[in-house]
């Protein structure tokens, strides 16, 4: 869990709190496996990615500056089977986003904000040029400047493999009697959750905001197919350095299985 590193320190946490065991059972039975990356090597993490800095992409792939480039992650690094969706066991992700504009709603957006990169696959590291329909678009190559990723110092990204709980307003929590309990009880808090925003990047568990979960699909799409969380991250927007950003990287379960990520989604939040 995030901030523990172990069932136990949730349970010692939520006992000297007096959350009797029935409670703290429901909560260990709901977390899930989700694995935290930061810039930190402490408390045993493994060196598995990079944060910022400039994507390295096939020479063929088509990026000139948007969507803006957030983290890669090297999958064969990774803790093995630490999470509960399949991640490709090899190759590396990258993950983009909108990193300038506010949005008006958090409706999941799409394009190419997944990339998964082979093993193997021969990559160069890219500077973001406007394509020529975004110089036109903005008419002039100043205004289309304004659009490209600001450059972000490159970090390194260490793994360590955690657990997480949902917030007592997740739809895991469908069951009035359980989110009863886990509202009673405040069982988030017990894994020190505020220590999530110091995190660079999460893979797969639960969706964590500052505001209400992200609407990963409409009804309809939920009668059809399962939607999960692959990633989230946070960062100051652009065009508004008091706005915190909060990417979340959505895709089917089906898709991730076949490791097509043409049809992987954004869903943005913001909080000031």
């Amino acid at each position: 869990m995030s901030g523990m590193d172990s069932s136990d320190k949730y349970r010692e946490a939520a006992r000297e709190a007096g959350v009797p065991e029935h409670a703290i059972d429901l909560a260990l039975g709901l977390a899930r496996p989700q694995i935290e990356l930061t810039s930190s090597a402490e408390g045993g993490g493994v060196l598995a990615g990079q944060y910022g800095g400039l994507p390295s992409l096939p020479p063929d792939a088509a990026w000139g500056s948007y969507p803006h480039f957030v983290a890669s992650v090297d999958c064969a690094a990774l803790p093995r089977d630490a999470l509960d969706i399949p991640l490709p066991e090899d190759g590396h992700l990258l993950f983009f986003a909108n990193k300038h504009d506010p949005l008006d709603d958090d409706e999941p957006a799409v394009g190419d904000y997944v990339v998964h990169v082979p093993a193997g696959t021969l990559t160069e590291e890219r500077s973001p040029q406007p394509l020529r329909e975004d110089i036109e678009e903005f008419e002039d190559e100043e205004a289309a400047a304004y659009w490209a990723t600001p450059h972000t110092d490159p970090r390194p990204l260490y793994a360590r493999s955690i657990r997480s709980l949902p917030t007592d307003d997740d739809d895991a929590l469908h069951d009035p009697e359980v989110r009863k309990v886990y509202r009673q009880y405040g069982l988030e808090h017990h894994d020190k959750r505020e220590l999530v925003w110091g995190v660079d990047l999460l893979l797969g568990g639960y969706a964590y905001s500052p505001q209400d979960p992200p609407i990963m699909q409409s009804p309809e799409e939920k009668a059809k197919e399962e939607w999960v969380l692959l990633a989230q991250a946070q960062y100051a927007m652009q065009a508004d350095p008091d706005c915190q950003g909060c990417p979340f990287w959505i895709i089917r379960r089906s898709d991730l299985e076949k490791r097509n990520f043409a049809g992987a989604r954004v869903v943005m939040s913001q909080y000031h």
